[in-house]
């Protein structure tokens, strides 16, 4: 089993039970509720950028995938075009 997972200290990337400390991308928290931005096993809710995973590179907003987003976003200086959240 996998997944995000809160407690006291916030929202963490959790597989088989143990908090992935290590683990820095992009992770799913029960579909519905949207992919998120993993940093050091934990939700980063500041990170606006582009992240990736094994489905692609994706456009995050506080640090949230934002399917629903299509235009043009400057991250790190270089331009990139989003359709339905993903880079092109």
């Amino acid at each position: 089993m996998y997944g995000i997972a809160k407690n006291k200290n916030g929202w963490w990337y959790v597989v088989g039970g143990k908090v992935q400390f290590g683990y820095t991308g992009l992770a799913n928290y029960a579909n519905e509720n949207g992919w998120w931005y993993i940093q050091n096993g934990k939700v980063n809710f500041n990170f606006t950028g582009i992240a990736g995973n094994k489905n692609g590179t994706w456009y995050v907003k506080n640090g949230k995938v934002q399917f629903g987003y299509t235009g043009r976003v400057t991250y790190r200086g270089k331009k990139y075009y989003v359709k339905n959240g993903k880079v092109k």
